[in-house]
């Protein structure tokens, strides 16, 4: 991914930030960092204002126990058909609620797939968009999410969902 194709907005959120990535048919990529500086390549391009002002103050929000509620337009590109199914179905789940990668599979017809659809969940571009970290392992562990267990675990809680 080349930084300098997307245009970014970074949001300063209560134990971190959100950086996004857009362009003028959507959102591409959302980054929870603690750090900005964590995420090279900033540097060169310059810093715009969303098209979507709402998904500033829905982001800002979640962190103090609002659910994200907006419809923002999301690049799907790149996605294969399974992954896409999987993300898809991930953006039904409801906030405050989990389900276990095994039930994720099964509701997209693939029993004994939990594996295949977490494999799908470590590609979504933008978490909170598509709640990836309302999927838990068996038994309510906390496995597989690519901004860490940490953010897993401080979202879950802050929907008052953790196992």
């Amino acid at each position: 991914m080349v930084i300098n194709q997307w245009k970014h907005h970074i949001i300063d959120i209560s134990t971190g930030f959100a950086v996004v990535l857009f362009n003028n048919k959507g959102i591409h990529r959302l980054f929870l960092r603690r750090d900005v500086s964590s995420l090279p390549g900033f540097s060169d391009s310059k810093e715009e204002e969303l098209p979507w002002p709402k998904l500033k103050g829905e982001l800002k929000e979640y962190f103090f126990g609002r659910e994200i509620t907006g419809d923002y337009p999301l690049i799907w590109d790149e996605y294969s058909s399974w992954t896409l199914t999987i993300l898809r179905l991930t953006r039904t789940i409801p906030y405050g609620r989990v389900i276990t990668y095994k039930q994720l599979a099964e509701k997209a017809g693939t029993a004994g797939g939990a594996r295949a659809a977490g494999q799908a969940l470590s590609r979504n571009r933008t978490p909170l968009l598509i709640p990836c970290h309302r999927v838990i392992g068996e038994n309510g562990k906390l496995v597989g999410f690519n901004s860490g267990i940490e953010w897993k675990k401080e979202l879950l809680t802050r929907e008052g969902s953790i196992p």
